[in-house]
């Protein structure tokens, strides 16, 4: 193939396509399909063509007999769009890429109804479609999204056929997402209104793909008219893949899925578009509360918030949210979420069972986000006791750990000599931001064995100074001469009460530290402090100790950290709510 001839058709395909189509054209010839093959045990150099048409065909056997409404979803070069059409079949093909469509439209020409769109933006009447196709095209789309679409656009006992690669186990040892896990997609695929009449392991036959796809990259390397540093990290992801099937973590699979009846609620992803919705829920659950345009944007403004909703026609009638946060994990920093506003509407409490609305966002929502490979790696709460026996008895949350609350008496002692507090004053940012990161360096270096919420000056400045509604004071102890900064301290005033919201700095200046506020809280009656119970002691005795409704849940519904491996060691206080 001359390199203009490759400009022309395969080039402009999306990465790493074009580089597949590439060694095809160059070792066969032609190039009719992007897709994996299916391989024969034993079978000896079978060509790609031949192999990859007996993927199809496998695909194409489950089909109804015309005359039938296909939509394909994700066209490749229109090889099947074509044959479809060929056996009678009324065929619309999409996709986002307009490569695709360019070449899938010489291919077709006026047989096939062709849209450069993705799924999510694609529009047609409801009860569109018979069956809906997929070849290694669902893995790019979230199921949620692609389930919900699927329900309104398929006819009644509507089809959806689906062949790709998907994730079967994954472990620490992967820090990327990878595929969607098989799992999840089926529980989500019926909480959708789908039922699953065919499921076929083909990972034996379609793994030598990746095999081939190694030799014929290498094959025809110096003829591939791409950077060398590129075709590197193409092979190392193919290595990777090599590996993940040998190990069983990646599989591929034929899923036949029926629409059945309608889900009583939809289940999707919150997006910033449900602000409203939210905001309508939180007044009716928590009420007289109200969460203004000012307090969602703190919380979840900026990607910083993630969510699941169950919707009732236009009605948002639950929520599962949460807020990530930066962490230490044993020393390593990771990504967690607090889980903020778990919201049921009042008429919907009572289905506190595994086909209610909680469990359905409850265990959607550590699907996607939780967990080994997931955006993060693990999460944390503040659920009373009656919502986390709910929780462990659905079998979505195992306790790691509960809440305590430290009380001492103020004092009205004197100055004293060796160490001072004052408030760190807001004029000062930038000495501010170098004496609390320095700090939380400190405080860091003492949690090794810990998991703790990184609380650096970014976080203190979002966290506390940034507060939509509620005023915080940062009081700086430090020794009296030479001005060695020893801890920062957030407190809130209430009324009688001075409530230390955090702390930052080396636990061993804590006793210090205590004393100091108790006497600059001179003429209120007392302060208090939330620790989670397995740091009590790294405090200085109390005047009382009092136990919490709440208990530090933790996600045992996806594949992720034992909750035995974090049992007893969170650090969290005040300041990790989003309530206080």
């Amino acid at each position: 193939m001359t390199e203009k001839t490759y400009q022309r058709h395969y080039a402009n395909l999306d990465f790493p396509l074009n580089i597949y189509a590439h060694c095809l054209y160059l070792q066969e010839g032609n190039v009719d399909y992007l897709h994996y093959g299916l391989f024969k045990e034993g079978e000896s150099n079978p060509s790609a063509r031949e192999v990859q048409q007996r993927a199809t065909d496998f695909l194409l056997a489950r089909l109804p007999p015309p005359p039938c409404r296909i939509l394909e979803i994700g066209i490749g070069l229109g090889t099947t769009a074509l044959e479809l059409a060929q056996r009678g079949y009324t065929v619309t093909g999409i996709s986002p890429d307009p490569q695709q469509i360019a070449i899938t439209r010489q291919r077709v020409k006026e047989s096939v109804t062709l849209e450069c769109v993705t799924l999510e933006a694609f529009s047609a009447p409801t009860e569109s479609y018979d069956v809906i196709l997929l070849q290694e095209s669902a893995q790019y789309i979230q199921s949620l999204a692609l389930f919900n679409k699927a329900y309104s656009l398929l006819a009644k006992h509507g089809l959806i056929l689906i062949a790709d690669e998907v994730g079967l186990q994954r472990t620490p040892k992967y820090t990327s997402y990878g595929l969607p896990l098989l799992t999840y997609t089926l529980a989500q695929a019926q909480r959708c209104g789908f039922e699953l009449s065919e499921e076929v392991d083909l990972s034996a036959q379609a793994a030598p793909t990746v095999d081939y796809l190694l030799w014929v990259i290498k094959k025809h390397r110096a003829s591939l008219l791409v950077d060398s540093a590129v075709l590197d990290d193409l092979l190392s992801v193919l290595r990777e893949y090599q590996q993940k099937y040998r190990e069983g973590r990646y599989g591929y699979v034929l899923l036949k899925f029926a629409k059945t009846k309608a889900p009583r609620w939809k289940i999707t992803t919150v997006t910033p578009q449900d602000k409203e919705p939210i905001r309508a829920l939180f007044s009716e659950v928590f009420a007289p509360e109200q969460m203004n345009d000012a307090l969602w944007e703190w919380k979840y403004g900026e990607k910083r918030g993630l969510g699941i909703a169950a919707w009732q026609n236009s009605k948002m009638v639950a929520h599962y949210g949460a807020i990530i946060r930066e962490i230490h994990y044993f020393g390593q920093p990771k990504l967690a979420i607090q889980i903020a506003d778990v919201m049921v509407s009042a008429k919907e409490r009572s289905r506190l069972t595994r086909r209610g609305a909680f469990f359905l966002t409850a265990a959607t929502f550590p699907e996607y986000y939780v967990g080994y490979g997931a955006k993060t790696w693990i999460g944390y709460g503040f659920p009373n006791q009656r919502a986390m026996k709910i929780a462990e008895h659905l079998g979505l949350y195992a306790p790691v750990g509960k809440m305590i609350e430290l009380r001492w008496a103020t004092s009205t002692a004197k100055p004293h000599l060796w160490t001072r507090i004052r408030h760190l004053q807001p004029q000062h940012l930038e000495q501010n931001k170098i004496i609390i990161n320095t700090l939380w360096k400190k405080m860091a270096a003492c949690l090794q064995e810990a998991l703790v919420g990184v609380r650096d000056w970014d976080y203190v400045l979002h966290r506390y100074l940034s507060h939509p509604h509620k005023q915080y004071e940062l009081l700086l102890v430090s020794k009296r001469f030479g001005s060695q900064a020893l801890g920062v301290v957030v407190i809130h005033r209430q009324k009688e009460t001075c409530r230390i919201m955090d702390f930052i700095g080396d636990l061993k200046h804590l006793p210090e530290i205590i004393k100091q506020v108790r006497r600059m809280a001179c003429g209120m009656q007392q302060v208090i402090l939330w620790i989670t119970e397995n740091f009590a002691t790294a405090f200085p005795k109390p005047l009382e100790q009092h136990d919490l409704d709440i208990q530090i849940p933790h996600s045992i519904w996806c594949q992720g950290v034992p909750a035995e491996d974090i049992d007893g060691h969170w650090w969290l206080m005040s300041g990790d709510t989003d309530f206080l």
